[in-house]
């Protein structure tokens, strides 16, 4: 996988541009069965690259010549175009889960003298399922952008005159096309899905479920669950899901159509015991709250509220299954279950969960839905252990532990933190003793809780492991997706991790241990617009060490550096000591990385690490994807100025090197006066809130947006408290020079007029000193003056800085740490 360079300069050198000829597609859809008609148009319309898929009117005679359906003398000073066509037939004789794909001729470009080739060239897609007609779909998509190499070494059949690009470095070469389209591909699961969660305070809204639902079905994903704990309308239920932005109904229905025609199984996912916190903070529901987060098991009116949700949470959807949750029940029957039930008839936390689920199952059963679990709760309460460790290191529950678990009930194992194979293995097996032989549904995880961008590279390592351990024939695992979870008031930008989507699904369609890597990212290209690589070295923000990651048993998780970084109280910075510590430059790292992400945000073109070298030089115009790269470019940015600053000033504060102060926080004290390191990252913060703020409202409804803005509020009004502390001091610290000057000129016997003038200034300010520092009440500001003067403003006198005398200490052994907001943003926890 590419990594990219620690160096921006050895990353990148401009070129020149150059033009190389588009391949556009062309689909007869009358001539395609009828299922894939919505599908098939709505991705054409929304297609990345405007005009790369076009239908033709009429099934018979809808075929496009290759070389276009005009003749290029009338055609001059427009760009050169291919077209490929593209077929679609149902196969009933294939093997379930296979697509095959195969062209009409060797050659797309047959050579002419004319420079027009009249043939038509076709592209055949063979499926079963509808899923794999899209995935093949996203194939061809891919290979419109792979296909080029230099003119010194491409095939024989690249001599067609409109094959090389303006420059003449560059050809398509249609011998790569027909390797790369004559080829058959077999799913290895039943299922490939993902779970999207919408209840940490980001709710997508229905056009983002849309975007995502168009690409996840050209990668071959047929099953998409929205996590919903409290974001559905609930009938007759106000404060369920109360300023959250929820679902209605008929937004519900909507996404499932959508889903429905491009292949994909739409189904509910909520919570029915445990994780909901969102809903018991209220006094409508006091009642039946076992804990904060736990609903309260055996209460008649628990169950009243769960059968209004079940059959609410799954009437808009055609799927018949659920997902009822109950993970991390942490507490469950040591709350006020116990002070009601469990003083005179105590029950172990295991037989009251399963008694729970027991009573949750026949609510399924009566509406007729297929219910699924996830299963930690079976292994942790039993082994008395909450953490991962309880989930993933206890010993296999015992028979009569878990007797009466609902055989209608299938258990998802869920695991993000392994990265070998036999760990996801044993845990299969441990599954499968638990449930009556039965295999687990598996949820892998792509790395986008607690952070900015996606851990592609840790995410990458997991779900490889996950994958080749469900492949395994003896695993009989048939059922997998891949979550994507906001907890932390996801802050991440979602579609960093289309770069996991596209992994996780190639592993899908692959017996082999490792995907193919050119084709995935030649996929990646032609279904998103965006370039994998680029995306890949962005997650470089909490990667500071890349390839660093030990291949053992443990759990594993991937660090936070520049989130915890960010959110940093700024002038203690108690936590940054630890990147001292640990050796790591993280202010060259972060302006390298910045470096790096401006230039692919460019519309130059550029080439070097990590782009092919077989490829001509591309800018942003040539992946508009790419602009979601200006986020982590702003954080980049902005953390090249945070990194060593508090250490920076702390140190020229101790030695009384007041020049360097004021480079680094002098002068400017307001936002848009940036004359110092201090006053660039405060505007940098600034645009970052601003264009996070438009990320966010261009994905999610504004609900759940307020926490974020109090984040970098908090963090912009300590900015600005620290520089303007900074600012006086350093004013109080000139005057004191002054007044040093003008006492060493008397002593000198200096009566001159400019001694005279510095005297006077120097008395004014003693005079409004005076008068600041007149403090009655024991130092209580007080000053009617300033009411009137100044809106109450106290404009004090600052002689020191004791905040930057406090000696700090290392506080984690290593600056690679997972830290969530509240550990980081003040030093008292809370």
């Amino acid at each position: 996988m590419a990594t990219g360079s620690s160096s921006a300069s050895s990353l990148l050198q401009p070129s020149s541009a150059s033009e190389m000829a588009q391949i556009n597609l062309n689909i007869p859809i009358d001539a395609a069965p009828r299922e894939l008609h919505d599908g098939l148009r709505e991705i054409a319309k929304h297609h990345a690259r405007r005009g790369a898929i076009r239908f033709a009117d009429r099934a018979g005679g809808g075929w496009l010549p290759a070389g276009g359906d005009s003749d290029p003398a009338s055609e001059k000073g427009k760009a050169r175009q291919w077209w490929w066509n593209v077929a679609f037939q149902h196969d009933a004789d294939l093997q379930p889960g296979q697509l095959t794909l195969a062209t009409s001729s060797e050659s797309f470009a047959a050579n002419t003298t004319s420079g027009f080739v009249r043939d038509p060239w076709l592209i055949t897609i063979r499926f079963g399922r509808s899923c794999e007609a899209f995935r093949g779909l996203g194939r061809v998509l891919g290979l419109t952008r792979s296909i080029t190499r230099p003119v010194s070494s491409a095939s024989a059949l690249a001599t067609h005159r409109n094959l090389v690009d303006s420059s003449g470095a560059y050809t398509l070469d249609p011998q790569l096309a027909t390797q790369g389209l004559n080829v058959s591909e077999q799913a290895q699961f039943d299922t490939l899905g993902t779970m999207i969660d919408v209840s940490r305070n980001g709710v997508l809204t229905v056009d983002s479920c849309k975007y995502l639902c168009r690409k996840l079905a050209l990668w071959g994903y047929n099953h998409l669950q929205l996590y919903t704990e409290d974001t559905y309308k609930l009938e007759g239920e106000p404060f369920f899901g109360y300023l959250r932005g929820g679902y209605t109904q008929e937004e519900l229905k909507e996404i499932d159509d959508y889903a429905f025609s491009l292949g994909i199984e739409c189904v509910p996912c909520i919570q029915t015991l445990g994780h909901l916190g969102q809903v018991l903070q209220w006094p409508r529901f006091l009642a039946m709250r076992d804990t904060t987060e736990v609903l309260l098991a055996e209460l008649p009116q628990t169950y009243d509220l769960l059968a209004k949700m079940i059959s609410t949470a799954t009437a808009p959807f055609r799927s018949k299954r659920i997902h009822l949750g109950q993970d991390e029940t942490h507490g469950l029957g040591h709350g006020r279950y116990h002070q009601i039930f469990g003083q005179h008839n105590y029950k172990e936390p295991t037989r009251i969960f399963i008694e729970h689920l027991q009573r949750v199952n026949q609510i399924c059963t009566d509406l007729g839905l297929e219910p699924m679990i996830w299963s930690d709760m079976l292994f942790c309460l039993n082994a008395k252990n909450n953490s991962l460790l309880g989930y993933y290191d206890s010993a296999q529950p015992s028979a009569p532990t878990v007797q009466g678990l609902p055989p209608e009930c299938t258990l998802v194992y869920w695991d993000y933190y392994h990265l070998r194979e036999e760990n996801y293995t044993a845990r299969i097996e441990s599954h499968k003793l638990l449930n009556d032989g039965k295999a687990p549904w598996m949820a892998a995880g792509s790395w986008t809780w607690t952070r900015f961008w996606t851990a592609l590279p840790f995410t990458f390592a997991t779900c490889r492991a996950s994958q080749n351990a469900c492949k395994r024939p003896e695993s009989g695992v048939r059922n997998v997706f891949l979550t994507i979870w906001g907890d932390e008031g996801n802050e991440v930008d979602l579609y960093s991790s289309l770069p996991a989507w596209a992994y996780y699904a190639d592993h899908g369609y692959t017996s082999e241990k490792e995907v193919d890597i050119p084709l995935l990212k030649a996929k990646f290209d032609g279904i998103t617009g965006g370039n994998f690589d680029d995306f890949v070295v962005a997650s470089r923000l909490d990667d500071p060490s890349p390839e660093s990651q030990t291949m053992d048993d443990r759990v594993h998780f991937s660090p936070n550096t520049s989130k915890w970084m960010l959110w940093e109280e700024p002038f203690f910075g108690f936590v940054t000591p630890t990147i001292s510590a640990s050796g790591l430059d993280l202010e060259h790292h972060y302006q390298q990385l910045s470096i790096f992400l401006d230039t692919r945000l460019s519309t130059q073109p550029f080439q070097g690490a990590p782009d092919p070298p077989d490829h001509p030089p591309r800018s942003i115009l040539d992946h508009p994807l790419n602009a979601r790269l200006r986020f982590p470019a702003l954080i980049a940015r902005a953390l090249s100025m945070k990194a060593r600053l508090r250490e920076r000033l702390s140190l020229a504060y101790k030695e009384k090197d007041w020049d360097q102060m004021e480079l680094l926080a002098g002068k400017g004290s307001r936002v848009d006066e940036t004359e110092s390191l201090l006053g660039d990252l405060r505007a940098t913060i600034k645009q970052l809130h601003d264009y996070h703020r438009q990320l966010w409202m261009s994905m999610y409804r504004p609900f759940g947006w307020e926490g974020l803005d109090l984040r970098y509020g908090g963090l912009e009004a300590r900015l600005e408290t620290m520089h303007l502390r900074i600012v006086k001091f350093l004013e109080h610290v000139r005057r004191q020079k002054e007044r040093e000057k003008v006492s060493a000129a008397k002593a000198n016997g200096e009566r001159s007029a400019e001694v005279a003038l510095r005297e006077l200034a120097l008395r004014d300010t003693d005079v409004e000193e005076e008068a600041a520092g007149w403090q009655p009440e024991g130092g209580i500001m007080l000053r009617g003056e300033d009411v009137q003067d100044s809106g109450g403003r106290y404009d004090e006198t600052v002689t020191s800085l004791p905040e930057l005398e406090v000696e700090l200490h290392v506080a984690y052994p290593s600056a690679e740490q997972l830290l969530d907001y509240h550990r980081v943003s003040r030093p008292t926890y809370c």
